[in-house]
């Protein structure tokens, strides 16, 4: 098992605890553009459910769909119609995006961060994705586990990132 953090959660062990009987909200879908949208409603649906803060659940989107659509885009050949799970759940202080899929081992974690182009016309297409979910997710890890990429996003509720 290979397993990758990017910080450590400045949380207490025991706020990492579920809820009793809070089972995750679960999304099964392919890399299949008509399953791709349903992503955003579910998700909204999901979040209501788990009382989770607005401005959190926000920024919680932006990540959402920028995790799930380098799976869709990068994971699998175009119309392989291979799957995609994202879990979501509500812990003591902490909503964790778990995103999963089969595609080839890969850490997005371990991509190192492209320089600053120093003008418009040096910018490259693409390559930001880590970038965006550093800015809106304090504690992201990744890990293999049995033949899957696992990215593991919580988003503490007091975090800058939910309020800001």
């Amino acid at each position: 098992m290979k397993l990758l953090r990017l910080r450590r959660s400045a949380l207490p062990p025991d706020s990492l605890m579920s809820e009793p009987g809070a089972a995750p909200e679960i999304l099964r879908i392919t890399n299949a553009l008509a399953d791709l949208s349903r992503l955003y409603p579910w998700f909204e649906d999901a979040a209501a459910k788990l009382g989770l803060p607005k401005p959190l659940v926000q920024k919680m989107q932006v990540a959402a769909e920028e995790a799930v659509m380098n799976v869709a885009m990068h994971a699998y050949a175009p119309g392989s119609a291979d799957k995609i799970e994202v879990r979501l759940s509500a812990m003591q202080a902490v909503a964790e995006l778990v995103i999963e899929d089969s595609g080839p081992e890969f850490d997005p974690l371990s991509v190192a961060e492209k320089p600053q182009p120093a003008s418009l016309a040096e910018a490259e297409v693409g390559g930001l994705g880590m970038k965006l979910l550093k800015r809106y997710c304090p504690d992201i890890s990744y890990a293999r586990l049995d033949g899957r990429n696992q990215l593991k996003l919580r988003f503490p509720f007091n975090s800058p990132a939910a309020h800001a």
